[in-house]
């Protein structure tokens, strides 16, 4: 019992003094030697050297290698006293304590099959080799240590060497500058390149292969920075169509971000996808297309020299640092290239989809602290964190943003940063506290939602002051935002509009602008610039056509002799207030704001979809006993009220089609018919017709039975008439009752409810 509780202490110790790999030290150089690859059997015999410091006194190095296999280690400047290999993790053993700042440089030799998942690590295929830096299955994603040993995360960055021996007559292009090609008179030859600028492992990169080069030079605000495409020979005609923009989009990013920051501007063919390798970018063959269609890959990857790899993110669950900024910039790109119109609705669009994206509840996860098994999830980290990014932008205004984010790039050039820390970075560059903006966009899931009610007008000599309320719901966890700011749009009488920036904290506010128009109408957000749970187009339509809004609403221009103005908005949150209709049960989850506007006779419709859908209306539609209704207000200071329509579907999917379509706002309500009255189980057992329906006047009413009695109920649940019908027929006159919707109600001889039925009063 002694001899075992004496071993497990020292098992203790052991487990308690193991280090992580990385600790203690700080790696400044990596030189590292592909003496051979073997394109058949997919092994590298090679060799790096690890020149590292201690940051603290350390008996052991730990570096991390996968898959090859190391079979010597020497070092200078410490005693190597043995070392192991337990999986991708290489341990040395000192024979002394190595102290906090001395130098050491460490040679490992190493050989064997190399490591390659779907996508990452080293991807072979016949005649070509190349690496890819991160593997999106492995976990930890980082896959520098496939190739040479490593402190193999996004934070110890460091110089490099690179010496590749190839057959004479291929090609091996890696990261940094190409220092020399060194003949080895046996038929291989020895490329060797340096990379001065201190990089994260998995931005350094190899290719090897029968590549050409194509070249060209861009004049760069501080230098000519040379451009290289590195492809298959009969891919090098398509070469020049595919990057005709290359030094249009090199100007873009120089101009916004700063001075390029690396090398050269490199390319280089693989045979899996595309990657942000420093100066040696991997494109995928699918990109040379020859022409500008797949141009937005090379604009991604090259904005990553900035966002990734100049500044990198500290950890994979912060990868929006990198993969947000990037796929932003695949599209603000357009507006040096393409003007600012065709960015803009590229980014609308990419806004919209990620909208609806976080409509799904199980996509209610925060852009930071992304699990890792979500590190490269397309919508999740690429797209939701490029529309923040653009929020951020037009939250702070472009020329703010982009000179804050200039000073964190420089701030952190060759280092890596947290989203705490590019909060701070913001806050400190622009003097605008970003606490609320990060708590709410990128800290907590879900999406925001932000409101404005027009509550009044007032002359102001040549101006107006509009006084607006502002609110705040969140879309999701329960979250109240602060330092909210978003854009304000308003429209007069003539289509004229004003946008403005309004700030308030928590969930609403008053707030009064004054403007050099007289407003009818408020909009948040107007041209689609933010990140909210709300979806929305604008037209202005001089002939027939229709506006949709998600199928759920659509704006049908009919005729129009002139032109209309039309903007309609899905709401993804309750409608304020009640209706106060007993059995009536307003949505939960949406409504929606029309604006139309006509210059000239115009006829226009509307046509409002509801579902029990879990996604659409099934918060309020359950069962065949609730019955939807379409509800309208003009503004907020009117009440909500049943309108006339025609309606087609059944309780669980139909439409509501509204003619001349007004201003203002709509709703789906649920009328629960057992509250009226209305038996579940005996409910239409005898069919009841009503002709016309709608009616401004008189309906007929055809039955199956003789001598029943009908009663009228309206909204309110309240009966507003009844009669007998002798026969199967009779004729009601609704002509003096207010528009709107009535239930009409067959009883039997006992006063059953034996069928139900909306009749719409216009």
């Amino acid at each position: 019992m002694k001899k075992i509780f004496t071993l497990l202490l020292v098992v203790v110790a052991l487990v308690a003094n193991a280090q992580t790999p990385g600790e203690n030290i700080d790696v400044t150089n990596y030189e590292i030697h592909l003496n051979n690859i073997d394109f058949t059997n997919h092994t590298l015999q090679a060799q790096t050297i690890v020149t590292l410091t201690a940051v603290n006194s350390t008996n052991t190095v730990v570096l991390e290698l996968k898959s090859l296999t190391a079979s010597a280690v020497t070092a200078t400047g410490a005693d190597v006293s043995s070392f192991s290999q337990n999986d991708d993790v290489l341990t040395i053993n000192l024979s002394s304590a190595l102290a906090a700042n001395a130098t050491a440089s460490f040679t490992i030799t190493y050989s064997g099959n190399t490591f390659n998942e779907s996508w990452g690590g080293i991807m072979w295929t016949t005649g070509y080799v190349c690496n890819m830096g991160v593997g999106f299955e492995s976990i930890p994603h980082n896959l520098g240590k496939c190739w040479f040993p490593c402190v193999d995360n996004f934070t110890d960055k460091a110089t490099y060497d690179v010496y590749v021996t190839v057959p004479t007559e291929l090609t091996a292009v890696c990261g940094g500058n190409l220092e020399g090609t060194i003949d080895n008179g046996d038929g291989t030859k020895t490329v060797h390149y340096n990379m001065p600028q201190e990089i994260a492992t998995y931005h350094i990169s190899f290719v090897a292969g029968d590549y050409v080069e194509w070249t060209d030079t861009y004049n760069g605000i501080e230098r000519d920075i040379p451009i290289t495409v590195y492809v298959k020979p009969n891919q090098y005609d398509k070469v020049p169509g595919t990057f005709v923009h290359v030094k249009d989009i090199a100007a873009f990013y120089e101009n916004n971000f700063g001075p390029y920051p690396f090398n050269r501007i490199g390319y280089s063919i693989t045979s899996v996808g595309c990657m942000e390798h420093v100066d040696n970018i991997g494109i995928t063959s699918g990109v040379l297309t020859g022409n500008t269609s797949q141009e937005e890959y090379v604009a991604h990857e090259l904005s990553h020299m900035y966002f990734g790899n100049k500044t990198t993110c500290s950890t994979a669950e912060d990868m929006w640092l990198n993969e947000g900024f990037a796929q932003f910039c695949g599209v603000f790109y357009r507006s040096g290239v393409y003007g600012e119109d065709d960015f803009q609705q590229e980014m609308s669009a990419k806004t919209s989809t990620i909208t609806k994206w976080c409509k799904s509840e199980g996509n209610w996860i925060p852009l930071n602290n992304i699990p890792q098994t979500m590190t490269y999830d397309g919508s999740a980290v690429y797209n939701r964190g490029a529309v923040v990014v653009n929020t951020m932008m037009n939250y702070l205004g472009r020329e703010t943003f982009l000179a804050a984010m200039r000073d964190h790039l420089n701030n952190y050039a060759f280092g890596a940063s947290s989203s705490e820390q590019l909060r701070d970075d913001i806050t400190a560059s622009t003097g605008i506290d970003m606490n609320g903006f990060f708590d709410t966009y990128v800290f907590t899931a879900g999406m925001p939602h932000y409101g404005v009610n027009l509550l009044d007008v007032t002359p102001n000599g040549n101006q107006f002051d509009a006084t607006v309320k502002m609110t705040y719901q969140h879309y999701g966890p329960s979250h109240v935002g602060q330092n909210n700011r978003v854009e304000v749009t308003f429209v007069d009488n003539e289509g004229l509009l004003q946008t403005t920036l309004v700030n308030w904290d928590g969930m609403e506010a008053e707030k009064t602008i004054t403007l050099d128009i007289n407003p009818i109408a408020a909009f948040v957000d107007y041209y689609n610039h933010f990140l909210d749970a709300k979806l929305d187009k604008n037209l202005t339509a001089k002939a027939p056509g229709n506006l949709g809004i998600e199928q759920q609403l659509i704006l049908i221009v009919n005729s129009v002799a002139d032109s209309v103005m039309l903007r309609g908005e899905e709401n993804l949150v309750a409608p304020s207030d009640d209706t106060n209709i007993p059995g009536l049960t307003l949505s939960t989850r949406h409504y929606w704001n029309v604006l139309r506007l006509d210059f000239g006779d115009a006829d226009v419709s509307g046509k409002f979809t509801f579902s029990n859908n879990v996604n659409m209306d099934g918060d309020i539609i359950h069962t065949e006993n609730d019955s939807a209704v379409l509800l309208y207000r003009a503004n907020v200071s009117d009440t909500w009220r049943v309108i006339p329509y025609t309606q087609q579907g059944n309780w669980k999917l139909g439409f509501f089609m509204v003619s001349d379509l007004q201003t203002g706002q709509y709703t789906i309500g649920a009328i629960d018919k057992t509250q009226l009255g209305v038996a579940e189980n005996t409910l239409n057992t005898k069919k009841m017709i009503l002709s016309p329906n709608p009616t401004n006047g008189f309906a007929k009413i055809s039955t199956e039975i003789e001598s029943s009695e009908i009663l009228i109920i309206n909204c309110l649940g309240q009966i507003v008439n009844s009669c007998k019908i002798s026969g199967n027929e009779a004729t009601i006159s609704v002509e003096s009752f207010p528009a709107g919707i009535y239930f009409i109600n067959l009883l039997d001889d006992n006063k059953n409810i034996i069928s139900t039925e909306k009749l719409v009063k216009k």
